[in-house]
């Protein structure tokens, strides 16, 4: 074969030493390497890694069983990590009992026999118990509201009326009832009649040259009123004062002093008296409230020793009356 051969054209080495020198091109310009030059940069054939020199993710086919059978996981076994059964995911299960630390109020609920309609509560920090959870219950609690509450139990609204006829025997118990405005015979009040005569009696009272005699009974109580004869009665005025019923018919004298007698409405029509003068004081007559004086509307009196005031009432309405007054000179 005359000429250069390509490089191709040469039969393969069986080994090479770094002493061993070959052609390379560098940057154009061939040059002769040898093979340690090659070498340096590189590993070894046989060689060892750190954790630290693996780049990126090993993927799990390339791990190395290392012992560990299906459903393990590696856990560190306080020196080292081991394959170890997982008790925590889904590759396995532990038994309630093997745990610790469960708090007491998880573990009351736990010591509970489940059984249908029945809903568990606590029955103290520690403690629990069923109690009944009814089909109708459930259809109760699911409710938003009281409004859709109110509805499945078929309650009428909070605010509601009612016609008279939705009231059992509303109606009859109205019908039973007086009109607003009514009136009674007496014998429809209880005990009207012995109340009225009661009323009566102490209304009428004997009085100066008056006697009342009550007889009978019940409806047939009667009263007699006569008229008696006796001396005149005399009161004395020893203060100002308002004139009584009891003043009634008598002759009232001032006591030396001058005094004033007022005269009330009330005392009735018919009502008579006389005011005398019987020593240094004058005697008045006054007007009370409601009262007016005749024939002259003004307070009246006496002048002189033995004057008098004939005094007598000639229309009485409760709170309003009318006196006949008069100066009776001495």
């Amino acid at each position: 074969m005359s000429g250069p051969l390509k490089i191709s054209q040469y039969p393969p080495a069986t080994s090479a030493q770094d002493t061993d020198e070959m052609v390379a091109n560098q940057n154009g310009t061939t040059r002769k390497i040898t093979v340690g030059q090659v070498r340096a940069p590189l590993a070894p054939a046989v060689h060892t890694h750190t954790e630290a020199d693996l780049i990126g993710t090993i993927a799990p086919a390339r791990l190395a069983q290392a012992g560990a059978s299906t459903g393990q996981v590696l856990k560190w076994n306080g020196t080292a990590w081991a394959p170890a059964t997982d008790t925590v995911g889904g590759g396995g299960s532990t038994d309630w009992s093997a745990l610790t630390g469960i708090p007491a109020a998880i573990d009351a609920i736990d010591a509970l026999t489940p059984a249908a309609d029945r809903i568990a509560y606590y029955t103290g920090a520690s403690a629990a118990a069923l109690a009944p959870l009814t089909g109708f219950a459930r259809s109760l609690l699911d409710d938003a509201d009281a409004a859709a509450a109110r509805s499945t139990l078929g309650a009428a609204a909070a605010a509601h009326g009612h016609v008279i006829a939705d009231i059992t025997n509303l109606q009859t118990a109205l019908d039973g009832k007086a009109a607003t405005t009514h009136t009674h015979a007496a014998a429809q009040v209880t005990d009207f009649a012995a109340a009225a005569r009661a009323q009566t009696e102490a209304m009428v009272v004997a009085g100066t040259n008056l006697a009342i005699a009550y007889g009978g009974s019940g409806a047939t109580r009667t009263a007699t009123i006569a008229a008696v004869g006796g001396a005149a009665s005399y009161v004395a005025l020893t203060a100002n004062r308002q004139a009584m019923a009891a003043d009634n018919g008598r002759v009232v004298e001032c006591d030396g002093s001058s005094r004033t007698l007022t005269l009330p409405a009330g005392l009735g029509k018919g009502f008579a008296c006389v005011v005398r003068r019987t020593a240094a004081g004058n005697a008045t007559v006054a007007k009370g409230n409601g009262v007016t004086f005749a024939p002259v509307d003004a307070n009246v009196s006496t002048a002189a020793l033995w004057d008098e005031i004939a005094v007598e009432c000639i229309a009485d309405t409760g709170s309003a009356a009318t006196f006949l007054v008069r100066l009776v000179p001495a």
